[in-house]
């Protein structure tokens, strides 16, 4: 918001007033606590992540292997995704070991109410989730907003559509961490 001169409190209502995904229509993230909104997190962005990002490689590398001569941006494509997939595996697992237990462990007081002991691994998972957003958009920008080129064949249109999904999942994802999660804890500006 800063960056973009925008003031919070507006984009996070025009945030609210968007249509929810028809995955998340049953789901009031409002109405969870933060260990269920975790939960939430794992079984649902957790999940595909875990299944979506070797698929897109495999595929990235199928089509890089028949087009790469004709797009040179492939090449390009691939060293962005796979610094991506090398950003989010490592931060799937920090949040599945080390944040979310803590958060599910103050919400049953075995923390009392230290708070201090789950500020430093979120201030962590801020930076690491401005550090995907710019490959999103890195990613975004190489596949001129993932327009499958003429001479695309089926496997590069499955790539880019796969591609812009694991785009608009990510950004979900990471709002319902930063701008959800984290302010139910209190512990964010």
């Amino acid at each position: 918001c800063r960056e973009k001169s925008l003031e919070p409190e507006d984009v996070l209502g025009r945030l609210k007033l968007l249509k929810k995904p028809e995955a998340d229509q049953d789901v009031d993230l409002d109405q969870l606590t933060p260990a269920q909104l975790t939960l939430h997190i794992e079984s649902k962005h957790h999940e595909y992540l875990k299944k979506v990002l070797p698929r897109i490689s495999d595929l990235l590398d199928k089509v890089l292997s028949a087009h790469g001569g004709r797009h040179p941006e492939l090449k390009d494509l691939k060293t962005t995704f796979t610094h991506l997939r090398e950003d989010l595996e490592p931060h799937l697992l920090k949040e599945e070991r080390v944040l979310f237990p803590l958060i599910r462990k103050l919400e049953s007081q075995e923390l009392g109410t230290n708070m201090q002991a789950i500020a430093g691994p979120i201030q962590v998972m801020l930076m690491e989730h401005d550090q995907v957003g710019d490959l999103l958009k890195e990613i975004r920008e190489l596949t001129k907003g993932f327009e499958v080129p003429d001479d695309g064949c089926q496997s590069f249109q499955i790539l880019y559509k796969e591609l812009k999904f694991l785009e608009t999942d990510t950004h979900l994802h990471i709002h319902k961490e930063n701008n959800v999660l984290f302010l139910k804890l209190n512990l964010t500006n």
